[in-house]
């Protein structure tokens, strides 16, 4: 797939077709990196050795250590063999999971920094420009051979290769970082949004990706080097213990933690989006209408500029998605990209602008949320949360100043309300809850009293769900060992975001 860019230099503008990188997620449920496991256990050797595992890495911070198994075992046989051989069963014990790419790229051309212009940067900068503000880009690293690298860049960590130099060979974490502090008023290329913020770059994707424990040491790294805001413009469907338990390491020290919903067009918000303490960012285009890639659901919280790179609606002459510098393997040039993972890097700067500008960190998401523009019927919706951001209104909002609180019309501003709860505060209720299994077979099947998303809950497993649409009747289909016993839990939301859950069930053989 191609993208068309916009080359940049000293004495003239042209456009050059490029093959671009794809935004970051985490693969699918049921993935996972053969023969690696999450233990929440730190293991002996002698330990190690009885259960036929080797420990690769230990993390305090989240209390967890990744280790390595023979080809053909399971977290199944891991947890016997716990429970038989040293009498430590139910501790955690999760496969480690790929890390691929997440961006909806596409071609033709887009004209510059609409998406600042959404926002009012240049009026956004009398305010504050995030000086002073630490904000870890946990991606792919950021790239220092380009001419417009963020000018506070800090010595980061490569989880990907283990080592202190995480130069970014995808272009991917380049282009967020820029994003947020590209170098401005330098002469040279595009701007950033909060371009005295300090970037702390975090590698835990590389060319064929990463695993959700390079991600969770990445998150705590960053936290102890003193980061105030993280970054993840990355996402999966699959739930992980040990990425919630690096959040809550994370924002228990005051730190805010910003991701990405995801790209699947579906009310189904990716982890670590979805998780607890996270501000998840979903995606609009030009015109500030959600876009057709960009995930809803539980777990949103606001939107802000992504990029539709199937339209141009400015008429500029340039698909609408975000241009910003990338480094693909050691090439530098100006790239457009579209996706929550553009969207995210808008918000994190936004967290920076407002830390700057002395907000309290337990205070921002709320004057975010608060300060947010509408996108259709006041208070919280399925597919943009609270709305755009409307950093801007924020700042102004510090100083008293009496903002417009306009809704997007057109051209006409319409008077809108602060935010309300959304109005049904009812859980979905759950019945005629049945099972049916046949060898490794197993199927669960359940109603609602409305229509609501469809998730289970295995304990030691992690959550699934059905990626379609809210119904009322509920069938989720498994392949499971012939001999496991499961505990689970039904899980299901309805289209206000109502979270209910079932008692626990227990699936024997």
């Amino acid at each position: 797939m191609t993208t068309t860019l916009l080359a940049l230099s000293l004495l003239a503008c042209s456009t050059t077709e490029r093959v671009a990188v794809p935004d970051l997620e985490f693969q699918s449920a049921g993935e996972v990196i053969e023969g690696q496991f999450v233990i929440g256990l730190d293991l002996s050797e002698r330990e190690q050795e009885t259960l036929g595992v080797v420990r690769l890495r230990w993390n305090d911070a989240i209390h967890a250590g990744l280790y390595e198994a023979p080809a053909g075992v399971g977290v199944e046989r891991i947890e016997r063999a716990l429970q038989q051989h040293t009498a430590r069963g139910g501790a955690l014990v999760e496969a480690n999971r790929p890390v691929r790419g997440l961006s909806t790229v596409n071609d033709p051309l887009h004209s510059y920094q609409w998406n600042f212009d959404m926002l009012g940067a240049e009026q956004i900068w009398d305010y504050a420009t995030g000086r002073g503000v630490t904000v870890a880009v946990v991606d792919t690293g950021v790239s220092t051979r380009g001419k417009d690298t963020p000018v506070n860049l800090l010595q980061g960590r490569d989880f990907v290769d283990g080592d202190d130099a995480p130069e970014d060979e995808e272009g991917h974490g380049t282009h967020v970082a820029g994003t947020i502090a590209q170098a401005t008023s330098n002469g040279i290329g595009v701007a950033g949004l909060a371009y005295d913020a300090t970037i702390l770059p975090v590698r835990v994707l590389g060319p064929h990706g990463g695993s959700t424990y390079d991600v969770a040491d990445g998150i705590t790294w960053a936290v102890d080097q003193g980061a105030e805001v993280i970054n993840m413009s990355l996402g999966s469907s699959s739930y992980s213990s040990v990425l919630q338990d690096a959040v809550d390491y994370a924002t228990e020290r005051g730190v805010v933690v910003v991701a990405a919903t995801g790209n699947d067009g579906e009310a189904a918000v990716n982890y670590p989006g979805a998780l607890e303490g996270v501000i998840g960012v979903g995606a609009v285009g030009v015109n500030a209408v959600v876009a057709p890639y960009s995930n809803g659901g539980t777990g949103i919280d606001l939107v802000a500029p992504g990029g539709n790179m199937e339209v141009d609606a400015d008429n500029s002459g340039y698909v609408d998605g975000i241009l910003q510098e990338v480094d693909e393997a050691g090439e530098v040039y100006y790239a457009f990209y579209q996706g929550t993972s553009m969207a995210t890097p808008h918000v994190a700067a936004s967290v920076a602008l407002l830390l700057s500008a002395g907000v309290a960190p337990g205070e921002v998401e709320d004057l975010l949320i608060d300060t947010a523009k509408d996108l259709g019927d006041p208070g919280w919706s399925t597919w943009s949360g609270y709305g755009l951001i409307d950093p801007l209104k924020a700042l102004r909002s510090l100083d008293g100043e009496a903002v417009d609180d306009g809704q997007i019309a057109g051209d006409e501003q319409v008077v809108e309300d602060e935010p309300e709860a959304p109005a049904d505060t009812t859980a979905p209720v759950f019945s005629e809850v049945g099972g049916l299994r046949d060898g490794t077979s197993l199927t669960i099947t359940w109603t609602t009293d409305e229509p609501a998303s469809s998730e289970i809950e295995f304990e030691g497993y992690g959550r699934y769900g059905d990626p379609n649409e809210a119904v009322t009747h509920h069938e989720l289909r498994f392949t499971v060992s012939e001999s496991g016993e499961f505990t689970f839990q039904l899980i299901s939301v309805d289209l206000e975001g109502n979270e209910g859950r079932s008692t626990r069930y227990i699936s024997r053989p």
